[in-house]
């Protein structure tokens, strides 16, 4: 890569290594080392490979130096120094320890630099966030088999152990739950297990307004981190074209079960006649 240094009146042209890819995780366990990679490449006419140096925000943590004896040096190796490394001529791997304050934002940069006279150096930085993700989608229950019109469902969307933890957000079809406006932060979250994470959990109650046969649900769990961290679970409401029984017990009242219990009755003793009848009318 060439690097254009100026002294005086003279304008040389310098030549460094590429940095190929950079390899930071964007979230980092605290109760695991994250695992960093640098690698780069030269072209054919540049100097040969001076160091590579790795740095958390502006402190050095760890050198890499071909020409010397040992080739790697490790710096401020307390909370979030480098526990190992491992490098060549194409990359540079190192594994940190990281800070145990979740959401804690860290940046990492890699510098190369060739061989001197002139030490030509590039660099990159990225950043990591101390976080554990949710590992999986979260998961709804209590979607019965069908619904009726007008019948009330109650649903729970609920994650797995995080932190931190999720904000929860229904939606129904595709729009957000109305009472998200009032509710903003109506995400229960549980004690600490034995990681210190958290899980999250949300109901749902809803009245089902449409005949038009589904209803279309989505929970979305939101971690705060930055960026925020977000998983999600779809699921769908299936309504029955046809009344039956549960749409006059939906709703729990004791005037609507015994209406039902009336007509369920009345219909008994209809058919109780009419097979009577039909068996005086024999005779």
């Amino acid at each position: 890569m060439p690097v254009l240094l100026v002294f005086g009146l003279f304008v040389v042209i310098a030549t460094a290594h590429n940095i190929t890819f950079l390899e930071v995780p964007r979230y980092g366990d605290p109760h695991q080392e994250a695992n960093l990679i640098c690698h780069y490449m030269n072209d054919h006419d540049d100097p040969a490979l001076h160091s590579v140096k790795w740095y958390r925000g502006n402190n050095e943590i760890f050198r890499f130096t071909p020409g010397q004896q040992p080739p790697t040096r490790t710096f401020n190796s307390t909370a979030g120094g480098v526990s190992k490394g491992s490098c060549n001529l194409n990359s540079c791997a190192i594994s940190v320890v990281l800070p145990r304050n979740y959401n804690t934002k860290l940046s990492f940069t890699c510098e190369v630099s060739t061989e001197g006279p002139r030490f030509a150096v590039v660099k990159q930085t990225k950043n990591l966030t101390v976080a554990v993700t949710l590992k999986e989608d979260p998961v709804i229950t209590g979607i019965p088999g069908t619904v009726q019109l007008g019948e009330d469902v109650l649903l729970n969307c609920t994650t797995q152990p995080a932190m931190p933890p999720a904000n929860i957000v229904w939606f129904i079809d595709g729009r957000p739950d109305r009472t998200e406006l009032g509710l903003l932060n109506n995400t229960q979250v549980s004690s600490a297990n034995d990681f210190g994470l958290r899980s999250s959990w949300r109901s749902l109650r809803l009245r089902v307004a449409t005949s038009r046969g589904f209803m279309a649900l989505r929970c979305e769990a939101t971690q705060p981190t930055w960026p925020p961290y977000t998983r999600a679970t779809n699921a769908t409401l299936v309504v029955a074209r046809s009344p039956h029984l549960s749409m006059f017990t939906a709703a729990g009242s004791s005037s609507t079960i015994l209406e039902a219990t009336v007509l369920i009755v009345a219909m008994c003793i209809s058919v109780h006649i009419f097979s009577n009848y039909s068996a005086l009318s024999e005779v």
